[in-house]
């Protein structure tokens, strides 16, 4: 027969599991409302994790900043002018450089000076144009127009790094690429420069597309002057000029070299 000390054991005993079987009955019923516990995560585990919340809300502006519009409205009425102007410059000339140039032209007022004199306001551009590349890529399905977009944001994007003094001048050949390229190219540089991933799904379906690449050489007999752009030459000085072959090159290089050695003599003034 058990000692009384060892019946009293038995009961604390008993007591205590029962009571741990009951407050184990209740946290379980509340966390029936409740989250599961997250793990520990890296800083590159919660930047994913913040990355999947924003891709489960509608994305509108793609990083373009409207909270700023109030204090940007002189961008606003700049970005249509220029627009504008390209367009009505481009249905008279057919080269995107000289369109370009003829928007820039008709942009050069002093109304116009705080833009083109200013990085911020000038990268809001750029993120306007960006954007709205961008939905028309994901929304219109408009492809067209996203080229020319690009062309915009491109050309905003080297013009502020001429200011940044990155570079030594617009390039036309990176501009030419964008406009006249594939959709791999294309998709790639807007996914570049929006936070979001918008365009990941996109870029999926498009990475197996040859990249294209535009021949410099305005007599190019090659259709569209496009080539495949592993294949390309380019110039050995400023490495900036493409070729779809040695003979369109050797054709370009009395046109080229000027343009060349003044973008070399820029070039080595950089602070770079």
């Amino acid at each position: 027969m058990p000692s009384r000390k060892k019946a009293m054991g038995k009961a604390k005993k008993a007591a205590k599991e029962e009571a741990a079987a009951a407050t184990q009955a209740k946290a379980g019923t509340n966390n029936d409302h409740q989250s599961p516990p997250r793990p520990t995560l890296t800083s590159r585990g919660v930047d994913n994790v913040l990355r999947g919340i924003e891709s489960m809300k509608p994305c509108i502006t793609h990083g373009f900043r409207l909270e700023l519009l109030p204090t940007m409205r002189i961008c606003g009425v700049f970005i249509d002018a220029f627009t504008e102007a390209y367009r009505i410059s481009l249905q008279m000339e057919s080269n995107v450089i000289t369109a370009l140039n003829a928007a820039s032209a008709v942009c050069n007022k002093p109304m116009f000076g705080p833009v083109w004199n200013d990085v911020a306001k000038m990268e809001y551009v750029k993120a306007y144009y960006v954007t709205k590349g961008v939905k028309y890529i994901l929304d219109e399905g408009r492809d067209d127009m996203a080229h020319n977009f690009a062309v915009f944001a491109n050309y905003f994007e080297q013009t502020i790094g001429v200011a940044n003094k990155t570079q030594p001048e617009v390039i036309p050949a990176k501009l030419a690429e964008l406009l006249n390229g594939d959709m791999n190219t294309l998709v790639k540089y807007f996914r570049q420069h929006i936070p979001c991933n918008c365009l990941d799904e996109k870029y999926k379906e498009v990475k197996s597309i040859t990249k294209l690449g535009f021949c410099c050489y305005s007599e190019c007999p090659i259709p569209n002057r496009t080539v495949e752009r592993k294949k390309m030459l380019y110039c050995t000085q400023c490495r900036v000029a493409n070729y779809c072959s040695r003979e369109c090159q050797v054709a370009h290089w009395p046109d080229h070299k000027d343009g060349c050695l003044k973008y070399m003599e820029k070039k080595a003034k950089l602070p770079i």
